[in-house]
């Protein structure tokens, strides 16, 4: 058996992820809260830790990349290092506890930034004031108005990355960075990282090559002011003939080499599992987080890539984009009934096009991701997802063969040898496959048995990559395994460790996926279930599947094939409802209309447009729920077919999950003790109650039960009007205070006050 010796050079290390990461957003609480010194000590200590694996990372890589001299070479001509983070939520310190913020478990953590300049700092004599911050946050706008309202004065985009202004602590966290560096700083170095945070509190902007005495932070989305943007030719472009990026990136013309010199690009990731996508890596990283959300389009009078200045949502995220009204944001549709569509070159064309035009600018990229906790089940800053502990860190100077290695570690739980075996017998196209759950049908119980099944079966960017040339999809491993002091190899793109001179395999143990890619992630679950439910009831769910989603009919929906382009039309509604009022009213009214719109949309009967575009994504989200009901450990009786269970590995009926994933929408639950907040009800119960009864009900505990008793006792209503389908209007036979039915299609799911959503 032969170690890999040809392709990319991939450097390895795997570290302790409890040394590096365990609570450190308490400990950063602490220390903010209560000036607990200690704490802050325990949190310099980790980046120590971090910073001298990194180095052993980095030298590794160096020993075959010889990366080193090529950084000293270009920053002798000007040019500066840019560190770009994962910052999807500039939110990772909360506003109000100090504590960790939404954006916590899933940006690129400050922590591993620190450990990353001092490296370059220590190892390469690069001093502070040749090195800057920049990120394109699709939440930035958001998060500097709603700081800027809590604080009670303006507070910058840029002030929103460093986490501090004077004393008002919220946002990403370079603060704590320049902090970290100023306290590790070796005794007769001049520069100074804490300078240049003035800058960002100030809002006092200074292009790149201006700033020689301090560190800056660049807002890579603004592109308008003070004409910070230059528009580069894409060689090749399949989505985009030229992009419009930031100059602290990709430099100015000729005429600006003195402000803009342009950049040694250093690209942090954090790996995370991505609903509209495989995972978000090295290459998404670049390739949309460097889109900015500020740039206007002279020619249309709007912007560029972005809806309201957020989500990027004019990117196309697949092969399909819809044509949308721009009041309704609902898609429009031909004198047929068939929506109205442009073709793209989806994800994979937006993500290489931008790199590509990065190699035509000729700037030098090094890729270090950080897999120490990979981010399962949600890339979003939403609550919903799952840090695994592997602490693996990776780095290379080829995105695409980087990615593809870390895609190949989460998506393989077999060895090399049973791995080729199955492959060889199902003439799969690779062996590198998950363990997966697999529905099948005995009377009438739907079981679970493991089956196996990989993603990369389906995923065409990395030979779409290769061949606009992206990187290489071949590489070789070279690291070490700091836990049992073993190195890192590869062996026909294996990731193992040389242990008693012997090859032993390197395995997640972990199911790594994303719900809202469920179909293109797990698919063989997906279809299995469907077809199971086909032989029990007599539905049609596979064809259904195949008819809205495997558009080359050749069996296998792959990622490109996104149904009817529902990713764009529902990221520009997203971005229209995420507006600048941060009322608790408004806030309440914006989640009461994302929820309405991903079940209005779903069925042609509910909604005056005759449309359903979002039942793909219905279906996707039923199935869902149907796996997460199968792994309860309580058993339940199916509510809709006879003799049928649901739970400790049996799933339930499509009826019964889809009944319980509406109801979920509309109640919170299908039981009327259980209705929630958070539902469809909730919400307009909570607008009602804040804004007609002084927020009884929802300052106390228990608010919906107990206005139900006071419905019951003495027919006192609040003063709103939730207009259900047919059907709809009751939980266990019981009717719902408030709730009226109705067969008029327009109203469905709106709700009147004095006035009406």
């Amino acid at each position: 058996m032969r170690i890999d010796t040809s392709g990319s050079p991939i450097s390895l290390v795997r570290i302790d992820p409890e040394k590096a990461y365990s609570n450190i957003y308490t400990l950063l609480q602490s220390y903010i809260n209560r000036h607990d010194q200690f704490a802050w000590e325990q949190l310099k200590e980790k980046i120590d830790y971090i910073y001298y694996n990194i180095t052993t990372l980095l030298d590794t890589l160096d020993h075959e990349t010889n990366f080193k001299s090529k950084v000293l070479s270009q920053l002798a001509t000007g040019k500066k290092l840019l560190f770009k983070i994962n910052g999807v939520s500039v939110n990772v310190i909360d506003e109000n506890t100090h504590g960790a913020g939404t954006g916590a478990p899933v940006c690129t953590p400050w922590l591993f930034v620190a450990a990353l300049m001092r490296y370059f700092h220590d190892s390469l004599d690069i001093n502070y004031y040749q090195m800057t911050m920049g990120e394109a946050p699709p939440s930035d706008d958001v998060f500097a108005k709603l700081y800027s309202l809590l604080a009670r004065r303006a507070i910058s985009h840029e002030s929103t990355l460093e986490g501090k202004n004077e004393d008002f602590y919220g946002g990403y966290g370079f603060y704590f960075v320049r902090k970290y560096l100023y306290e590790r700083h070796p005794l007769g170095h001049t520069d100074n990282p804490m300078n240049g945070y003035e800058n960002s509190v100030n809002g006092q902007y200074l292009p790149p090559g201006k700033a020689n005495d301090r560190l800056m932070v660049y807002d890579l989305n603004d592109v308008n002011s003070s004409n910070r943007g230059r528009t580069i030719r894409i060689p090749n472009g399949g989505n985009f003939k030229t992009i419009t990026m930031h100059k602290a990136v990709i430099g100015g013309d000729t005429s600006e080499k003195d402000d803009y010199p342009g950049c040694i690009l250093i690209n942090i990731p954090i790996l995370k599992m991505h609903f509209m996508d495989l995972i978000t890596n090295a290459i998404k990283n670049l390739g949309i987080g460097l889109y900015p959300g500020f740039c206007e389009d002279q020619e249309k009078r709007t912007n560029k890539y972005a809806h309201h200045n957020n989500f990027k949502s004019k990117l196309p995220h697949s092969r399909w984009i819809m044509d949308l009204d721009e009041k309704t944001f609902l898609p429009r549709t031909d004198e047929n009934g068939n929506y109205i569509r442009e073709q793209t070159l989806g994800f994979s064309g937006t993500q290489c096009d931008i790199i590509n035009g990065l190699k035509d600018q000729g700037i030098f990229i090094l890729h270090i991701c950080d897999a120490i906790n990979i981010v399962n089940i949600s890339h979003m800053p939403d609550g919903k997802c799952i840090p695994i502990p592997e602490g693996l860190i990776f780095s290379s100077l080829d995105p695409l063969a980087l990615d593809y290695c870390c895609a190949r570690y989460c998506f393989n739980q077999l060895s090399m040898r049973d791995g080729t075996i199955l492959k060889e017998k199902n003439e799969w196209p690779t062996e590198f496959v998950q363990k997966t759950p697999l529905p099948y049908l005995k009377g009438n119980a739907i079981l679970t048995k493991t089956g196996y099944d990989s993603p990369l079966f389906r995923y065409p960017l990395y030979d779409y990559a290769a061949e606009h040339g992206i990187g290489q999809k071949k590489y070789y491993v070279r690291g070490s395994d700091t836990i049992t002091n073993a190195p890192f190899v590869s062996v026909n793109g294996h990731l193992g460790r040389i242990e008693n001179h012997f090859f032993v395999d390197y395995l997640t143990n972990t199911m790594y996926y994303n719900p809202g890619s469920l179909l293109h992630d797990l698919q063989l679950m997906v279809l299995s279930y469907a077809k199971c439910n086909d032989a029990l009831t007599g539905t049609s769910l596979y064809d259904e599947f195949m008819e809205r989603y495997d558009e080359n009919h050749d069996g296998i929906i792959d990622y490109d094939e996104k149904g009817y382009g529902i990713d764009n039309a529902k990221l520009s509604y997203l971005s229209y409802l995420k507006t600048s009022d941060f009322s608790k009213p408004e806030l309440l009214k914006s989640d009461f209309m994302e929820h309405r719109y991903e079940l209005k949309y779903s069925y042609k009967d509910w909604n005056s447009e005759s449309i359903d575009f979002m039942r793909g994504e219905q279906m996707i989200a039923i199935t869902n729920l149907a796996y997460n009901l199968s792994k309860s450990d309580t058993l339940c009786t199916d509510l809709f077919i006879s003799n049928m269970n649901y739970g400790q590995g049996q799933w339930p009926s499509w009826q019964t999950a889809s009944y319980l994933y509406c109801t979920n929408s509309l109640y919170g639950s299908h039981l009327i003790s259980q209705i929630n907040l958070d539902s469809i009800y909730g919400l307009a119960f909570s607008y009602a109650d804040i804004t007609a009864n002084h927020s009884y009900y929802t300052n106390n505990s228990n608010p919906i039960d107990r206005y139900f008793k006071d419905v019951t006792s003495a027919g006192n209503r609040l003063p709103f009007t939730l207009y259900v389908p047919d059907g709809w209007s009751e939980l266990e036979g019981n009717p719902i205070p408030n709730v009226v039915e109705t067969s008029n299609k327009a109203k469905i799911f709106t709700v009147t006050f004095q006035h009406s959503w």
